[in-house]
């Protein structure tokens, strides 16, 4: 049976929310508290059927892992050296992260080849490139991947695109290699300072994060004991807030968000004619009466537009007066949205990487479905500004990424109820 949030839309969504935890900095961390021989204790850590495959990854490794709220404790003291290839982990990309921090406690790890979203191909040939430079072999099977160290050391590694995994499992285990290693080409995303920030509380020494080089002294072993770190925000909610806020004309604040990561998004909605005002970790947002268009998006690697607010933006632009255009260059099967959208009114059309959005003066309900966590927010959105009643599938999708949709988007006036589909026999 498939659940589906039916949807009456059409009015405008207005309050004030505190965003979740970040899903994208969460799970590196979770990752990391193996390398800690103790307890560590995590706040603001989002309720996400992501975050709790991952607790029971740790939980299956030998972690004691407590939830109470949005704190949760791993002590990882009695982590086994365990092979991770069983369905929760080949369900989740983020289990890749994985072979880092198995490798600096274990010097071995097996995983199995990454799930995820369907959004394209996302090879990991960078993250066993870097591995290799440090000593490691890597082998691929079939269905997993497994690695293992006798010596590992530091390297200087150069990436030919700034990924973020690569760049984040790299750090993961250079942190406990000995010797030093440099990285060249690294990604800059918030997500990565955040996994350092946590690293480095823990006793790491790693430099530079933020910038397209970083030095990560190895320290052997983290320190043992008690670690506390708070989860930063999940700047991708946070854009799923504002042009929701945007697209069905109403006003928002953002309790915690924070501007600096969102500058390029932020600009556009200025563009579009949403009024933004910046206060220390507060963002708010008062939309027109008829957004503008004319403009174009081109995703790219952080500080430039993020690809995960792609399909939050085509959603937003359907509704501009005039034409506009997204260049999507990181993913090359990520516009399973835009059909969706078109059943709904839109006026999208695909020309290859590139979508031509002509604005609509309004959307209808209709039955979609999203295909991934991104595109199941964007018809999510598209429903609450749509004229009449919508059912949006892929729920298992948006509980991957965002807490509550039905309380969040209640709490700001929207009229969404979460429903199962009856099986008849």
């Amino acid at each position: 049976m498939a659940d589906y949030f039916a949807v009456q839309g059409g009015k405008p969504l207005e309050g004030t929310i505190r965003v979740q935890g970040s899903k994208n900095a969460v799970l590196p961390i979770l990752a990391a508290c193996l390398l800690v021989k103790g307890e560590t204790v995590l706040h603001h850590c989002p309720m996400i059927s992501d975050v709790e495959d991952t607790l029971l990854l740790l939980r299956k490794l030998g972690c004691l892992v407590q939830r109470e709220g949005h704190t949760v404790r791993i002590d990882s003291t009695d982590a086994a050296d365990l092979s991770l290839c069983d369905g929760t982990a080949s369900t989740m990309r983020s289990s890749v992260l994985f072979l880092g921090a198995l490798l600096g406690r274990f010097g071995h790890a097996e995983v199995p080849k990454p799930g995820g979203c369907a959004i394209g191909a996302r090879p990991i040939d960078l993250h066993l490139a870097a591995f290799r430079q440090m000593g490691v072999c890597c082998e691929e099977k079939e269905a997993s991947i497994y690695c293992h160290a006798n010596t590992l050391a530091g390297a200087k590694i150069s990436l030919p695109l700034p990924s973020v995994g690569a760049t984040e499992n790299i750090l993961l285990l250079a942190a406990v290699a000995p010797g030093t290693t440099i990285v060249h080409g690294a990604a800059k995303e918030p997500e990565v300072q955040a996994l350092a920030e946590f690293l480095n509380l823990c006793g790491a020494n790693i430099y530079g994060t933020g910038t397209d080089t970083i030095r990560i002294e190895g320290v052997g072993r983290l320190q043992s004991g008690h670690c506390e770190y708070m989860i930063p925000p999940d700047r991708m909610v946070a854009g799923t807030l504002l042009c929701a806020a945007a697209m069905t004309g109403g006003r928002i604040c953002l309790k915690n968000g924070r501007a600096e990561e969102l500058e390029v998004p932020l600009r556009l909605l200025e563009e579009t004619g949403c009024r933004i005002f910046i206060r220390p970790e507060e963002i708010l947002l008062a939309a027109p009466k008829r957004l503008c268009g004319g403009c174009t998006i081109a995703t790219g690697a952080y500080p430039a537009f993020p690809t995960d607010l792609q399909p939050l933006f085509m959603s937003l632009l359907t509704l501009a007066d005039g034409t506009c255009m997204i260049n999507e260059t990181i993913f090359e099967a990520r516009f399973s949205h835009a059909l969706e959208l078109c059943a709904m009114g839109a006026d999208i059309r695909i020309r290859g990487q590139s979508a031509v959005i002509t604005g609509q003066k309004k959307l209808h309900g209709a039955c979609v479905y999203g295909q991934d966590l991104r595109a199941g927010a964007a018809l999510l959105i598209a429903a609450l500004a749509a004229e009449g009643e919508s059912r949006v599938y892929g729920c298992r999708f948006l509980d991957r990424g965002y807490e509550d949709p039905q309380a969040v988007f209640g709490a700001l006036g929207g009229t969404l109820i979460r429903k199962r589909e009856k099986t008849i026999i």
